[in-house]
């Protein structure tokens, strides 16, 4: 039987025009929106270069542009468990139509997707309370109707003003009105420690709704390095991010204060969860006398309890398992970005398998699906992803 599968991060692309047409004009000078370049996609806040990606960045797995299939080449052993470079289409068609989306989802053999923005991606980057507040209104308005067309297979993340406190509490709570199911904030905050996130970590608990943080959503650099290494450097470290954020949440107490709210990390690997829950019990041990607060469970059991991280081709995460718990650990594709798993999802599951001959069939049923339909219980699904879902959290 087919396993079900619950990819915990996907990405919608939002109408171009989507906050050039909807910002006040006085605001403008923040809108995001993308133009083309010579051999670049160049996106902009009002007149501003925000950040400019090579157009065929990832030809050398999907073809020219992703425009379609590739020519016939032999596989190694090795590229096919990976990543096929055989003869095969690859071109994703389901960025903005609903249609083509679920039929690229069928063909990859994914349920549900939890999504996140494109040019919304860059969000935290607005520097402006009010233009970030209401950019981010924007994008949730718009991201909940588009969804909605999904009949239920689609859970788009809401995207969370992080400049004011006031402004991140008053947006979960209209977008939990509305219906959503995660939120999403920001990284390189580095204030997660603050206890004025308690009343925000505190609503997602009562309401339900996990809290998540997609690599590269933040005021980090995604270029630190410069030169020799760069590319290698600047993708490997994106898991650091999310070591921060979890450092700070963990020892400054806002998740032990909050023991009903989660954290989702999508897009920052996951086999790195097991050493940093070692690593701060023993520097919450062996360093005492500087720690503060005092917590009332060890960092690796709020880790256990409370942190959630999605692998994709990262299939021997699944280990990860004996030292932070399956519950931590959840699926995700990435689909459209080319460095995800479409169309060779179910291949990837394949390799999971067959790479932890140790795990058990539960295990694979939480990674797959069920620790997802735990976390987004509130997700209004499509009722034959709800039923399939139901029977793995029952």
């Amino acid at each position: 039987m087919r396993p079900f599968i619950f990819s915990c991060d996907a990405h919608i692309a939002e109408p171009p025009d989507l906050f050039t047409s909807k910002l006040p004009p006085e605001l403008q000078q923040y809108a995001l929106h993308q133009i083309a370049g010579e051999g670049y996609r160049i996106i902009k806040m009002g007149d501003v270069e925000a950040l400019k990606v090579k157009t065929d960045f990832h030809s050398h797995k999907t073809g020219q542009s992703d425009e379609g299939p590739m020519e016939d080449r032999s596989c190694t052993d090795k590229q096919e468990n990976f990543i096929s470079e055989c003869a095969v289409d690859t071109k994703r068609r389901g960025s903005r139509d609903i249609a083509l989306r679920l039929a690229d989802m069928d063909r990859d053999g994914i349920d549900a997707e939890l999504v996140f923005p494109s040019l919304g991606l860059l969000l935290p980057r607005i520097p402006d309370r009010d233009g970030q507040r209401e950019a981010c209104k924007i994008y949730n308005d718009w991201a909940f109707e588009f969804c909605a067309q999904s009949g239920g297979r689609l859970v788009a993340a809401a995207m969370i003003p992080c400049i004011d406190f006031d402004d991140a509490l008053a947006e979960c709570k209209r977008t939990a009105a509305m219906g959503y199911a995660a939120f999403c904030c920001w990284e390189g905050m580095n204030n997660y420690n603050d206890p004025r996130w308690d009343a925000i970590f505190a609503f997602a608990a009562e309401s339900g709704i996990p809290i998540t943080f997609h690599t590269g959503v933040g005021t980090t650099n995604i270029r630190a390095l410069k030169g020799p290494g760069s590319g290698l450097f600047n993708y490997t470290r994106q898991m650091n991010d999310a070591v921060d954020v979890i450092a700070q949440l963990v020892g400054g107490g806002v998740l032990d204060r909050n023991p009903g709210a989660h954290i989702l990390f999508a897009e920052h690997s996951a086999g790195w969860l097991w050493g940093l829950a070692e690593r701060m019990d023993e520097a919450y041990i062996g360093h005492a006398p500087v720690v503060y607060p005092k917590l009332g469970r060890m960092p690796s059991q709020i880790v256990r309890d409370q942190v959630h991280c999605a692998l994709q081709n990262d299939v021997g995460s699944v280990g990860t398992r004996k030292g932070v718990g399956i519950g931590a650990l959840l699926f995700a594709t990435d689909y459209p970005h080319s460095e995800g798993t479409f169309p060779f999802s179910m291949k990837v599951v394949d390799r999971m398998y067959e790479e932890n001959k140790d795990a058990t069939k539960e295990d694979f049923v939480a990674v797959l699906g069920g620790n997802a339909a735990k976390l987004f219980q509130r997700a209004n699904l499509a009722a034959p992803v709800a039923a399939r879902a139901k029977e793995l959290t029952a």
